[in-house]
């Protein structure tokens, strides 16, 4: 379960994190609001072009995730992406009086606006601390997790209040406005990305007690992994029915069954290794008389050593390098299932339904 050579791949990719806001982020650009818009058309108009401006910034940044484009880039993405979230929502909070005094739209995009900051700023949304959590307690990891689920749930929740207030706004109004039908395909992938973040998080959570040959650590890690791992399976099964296309369902369980099943291969080498490490330390303490005898114990101790410590990293250096197809594999599953299930209509044309 070593993973090491994988830092580098796991940072590059923040998963969902740009194509959550696809389906929800609108701004204004706002004409002379002082006196009120003239018209409904006007009001809902300038909600369309602010909507497709913020959303073609947005597929912009979709493109340094699927094209596996550089961190520093992404991240520089999303920060401007936050930059431009606080500024939309100042200027709508001085601007936007709402449409002959309904600030309904208005308040509920301020409102998703703000969630969408918070989840960019807390890591709900940009999963990619994957040694950063493995330096944490089991029990640390277990509720980091879970809160970041439950903040992930909320955020979709304030999504499908957007859309509820969209078609609210146009029912007060006497219009309609076109919002999202059906399942998301953006909130499905998202929780597919966590469940494969969680059996990372706790793959590399384990690769570090094995370094720092932490047995309790170890112990805990593995039954983490047991748990994520029925996790997985649980959810998938509950998703598979979600769309046709079920292949990063099927990667998921690929994926998390291959780093479930190395334990098997994992757990007897590593207790052999501490143990060796634990009586070579022992001895460490009684060779001060240097006797033969003691120095002999100890040479058999460090060879003892040795070859655990060998037979254990070269388990892991194999395991590695096919984690690291997988690993990759599953990144083009992801990438290709959201090219193939999110379209990317010019949501302008047609904003309303009688346009």
């Amino acid at each position: 379960m070593r993973t090491t050579p994988l830092k580098t791949d796991k940072k590059k990719y923040l998963f969902f994190t740009l194509l959550l806001f696809i389906t929800s982020s609108i701004s204004f650009s706002q004409e002379d609001n002082s006196i009120g818009y003239r018209t409904l058309k006007a009001y809902v108009d300038d909600f369309a072009k602010n909507e497709l401006y913020i959303k073609k910034s947005l597929i912009e940044y979709s493109n340094t995730i699927i094209e596996n484009q550089l961190e520093s880039r992404s991240v520089s993405t999303s920060k401007k992406i936050i930059e431009k979230l606080k500024n939309i929502n100042s200027i709508i909070r001085q601007n936007d009086k709402g449409f002959e005094k309904n600030t309904l739209l208005r308040d509920s995009f301020i409102k998703m606006n703000e969630k969408t900051i918070e989840c960019l700023s807390n890591g709900t949304l940009i999963m990619n601390d994957y040694v950063l959590l493995s330096q944490l307690s089991v029990s640390e990891i277990n509720t980091t997790l879970s809160k970041r689920e439950v903040a992930l749930k909320s955020y979709f929740e304030e999504l499908r209040q957007f859309e509820k207030s969209k078609k609210e706004f146009g029912r007060m109004n006497n219009i309609k406005i076109k919002s999202l039908t059906g399942e998301n395909v953006l909130e499905y992938n998202a929780y597919q990305n966590v469940l494969f973040f969680k059996i990372n998080v706790l793959d590399e959570k384990i690769n570090a007690s094995i370094i720092n040959i932490n047995n309790n650590d170890f112990k805990e890690s593995i039954k983490a992994l047991d748990n994520a791992y029925l996790d997985v399976i649980s959810k998938t099964t509950l998703y598979k029915s979600t769309f046709v296309d079920t292949s990063l369902n099927n990667e998921n369980l690929t994926y998390s069954y291959f780093i479930h099943s190395q334990k098997k291969k994992i757990i007897p080498v590593f207790n052999d290794f501490s143990t060796a490490f634990i009586s070579l330390q022992k001895l460490k303490k009684t060779t001060n008389n240097l006797s033969q005898e003691s120095i002999e114990a100890y040479n058999v101790a460090v060879k003892s050593y040795n070859l655990k410590k060998n037979a254990l990293f070269d388990i892991l250096d194999v395991i590695q390098k096919n984690k690291k197809i997988m690993y990759n594999k599953w990144l083009v599953v992801n990438r290709t299932f959201l090219k193939n299930n999110v379209k990317f209509t010019d949501i302008y044309e047609g904003y309303t339904v009688n346009d």
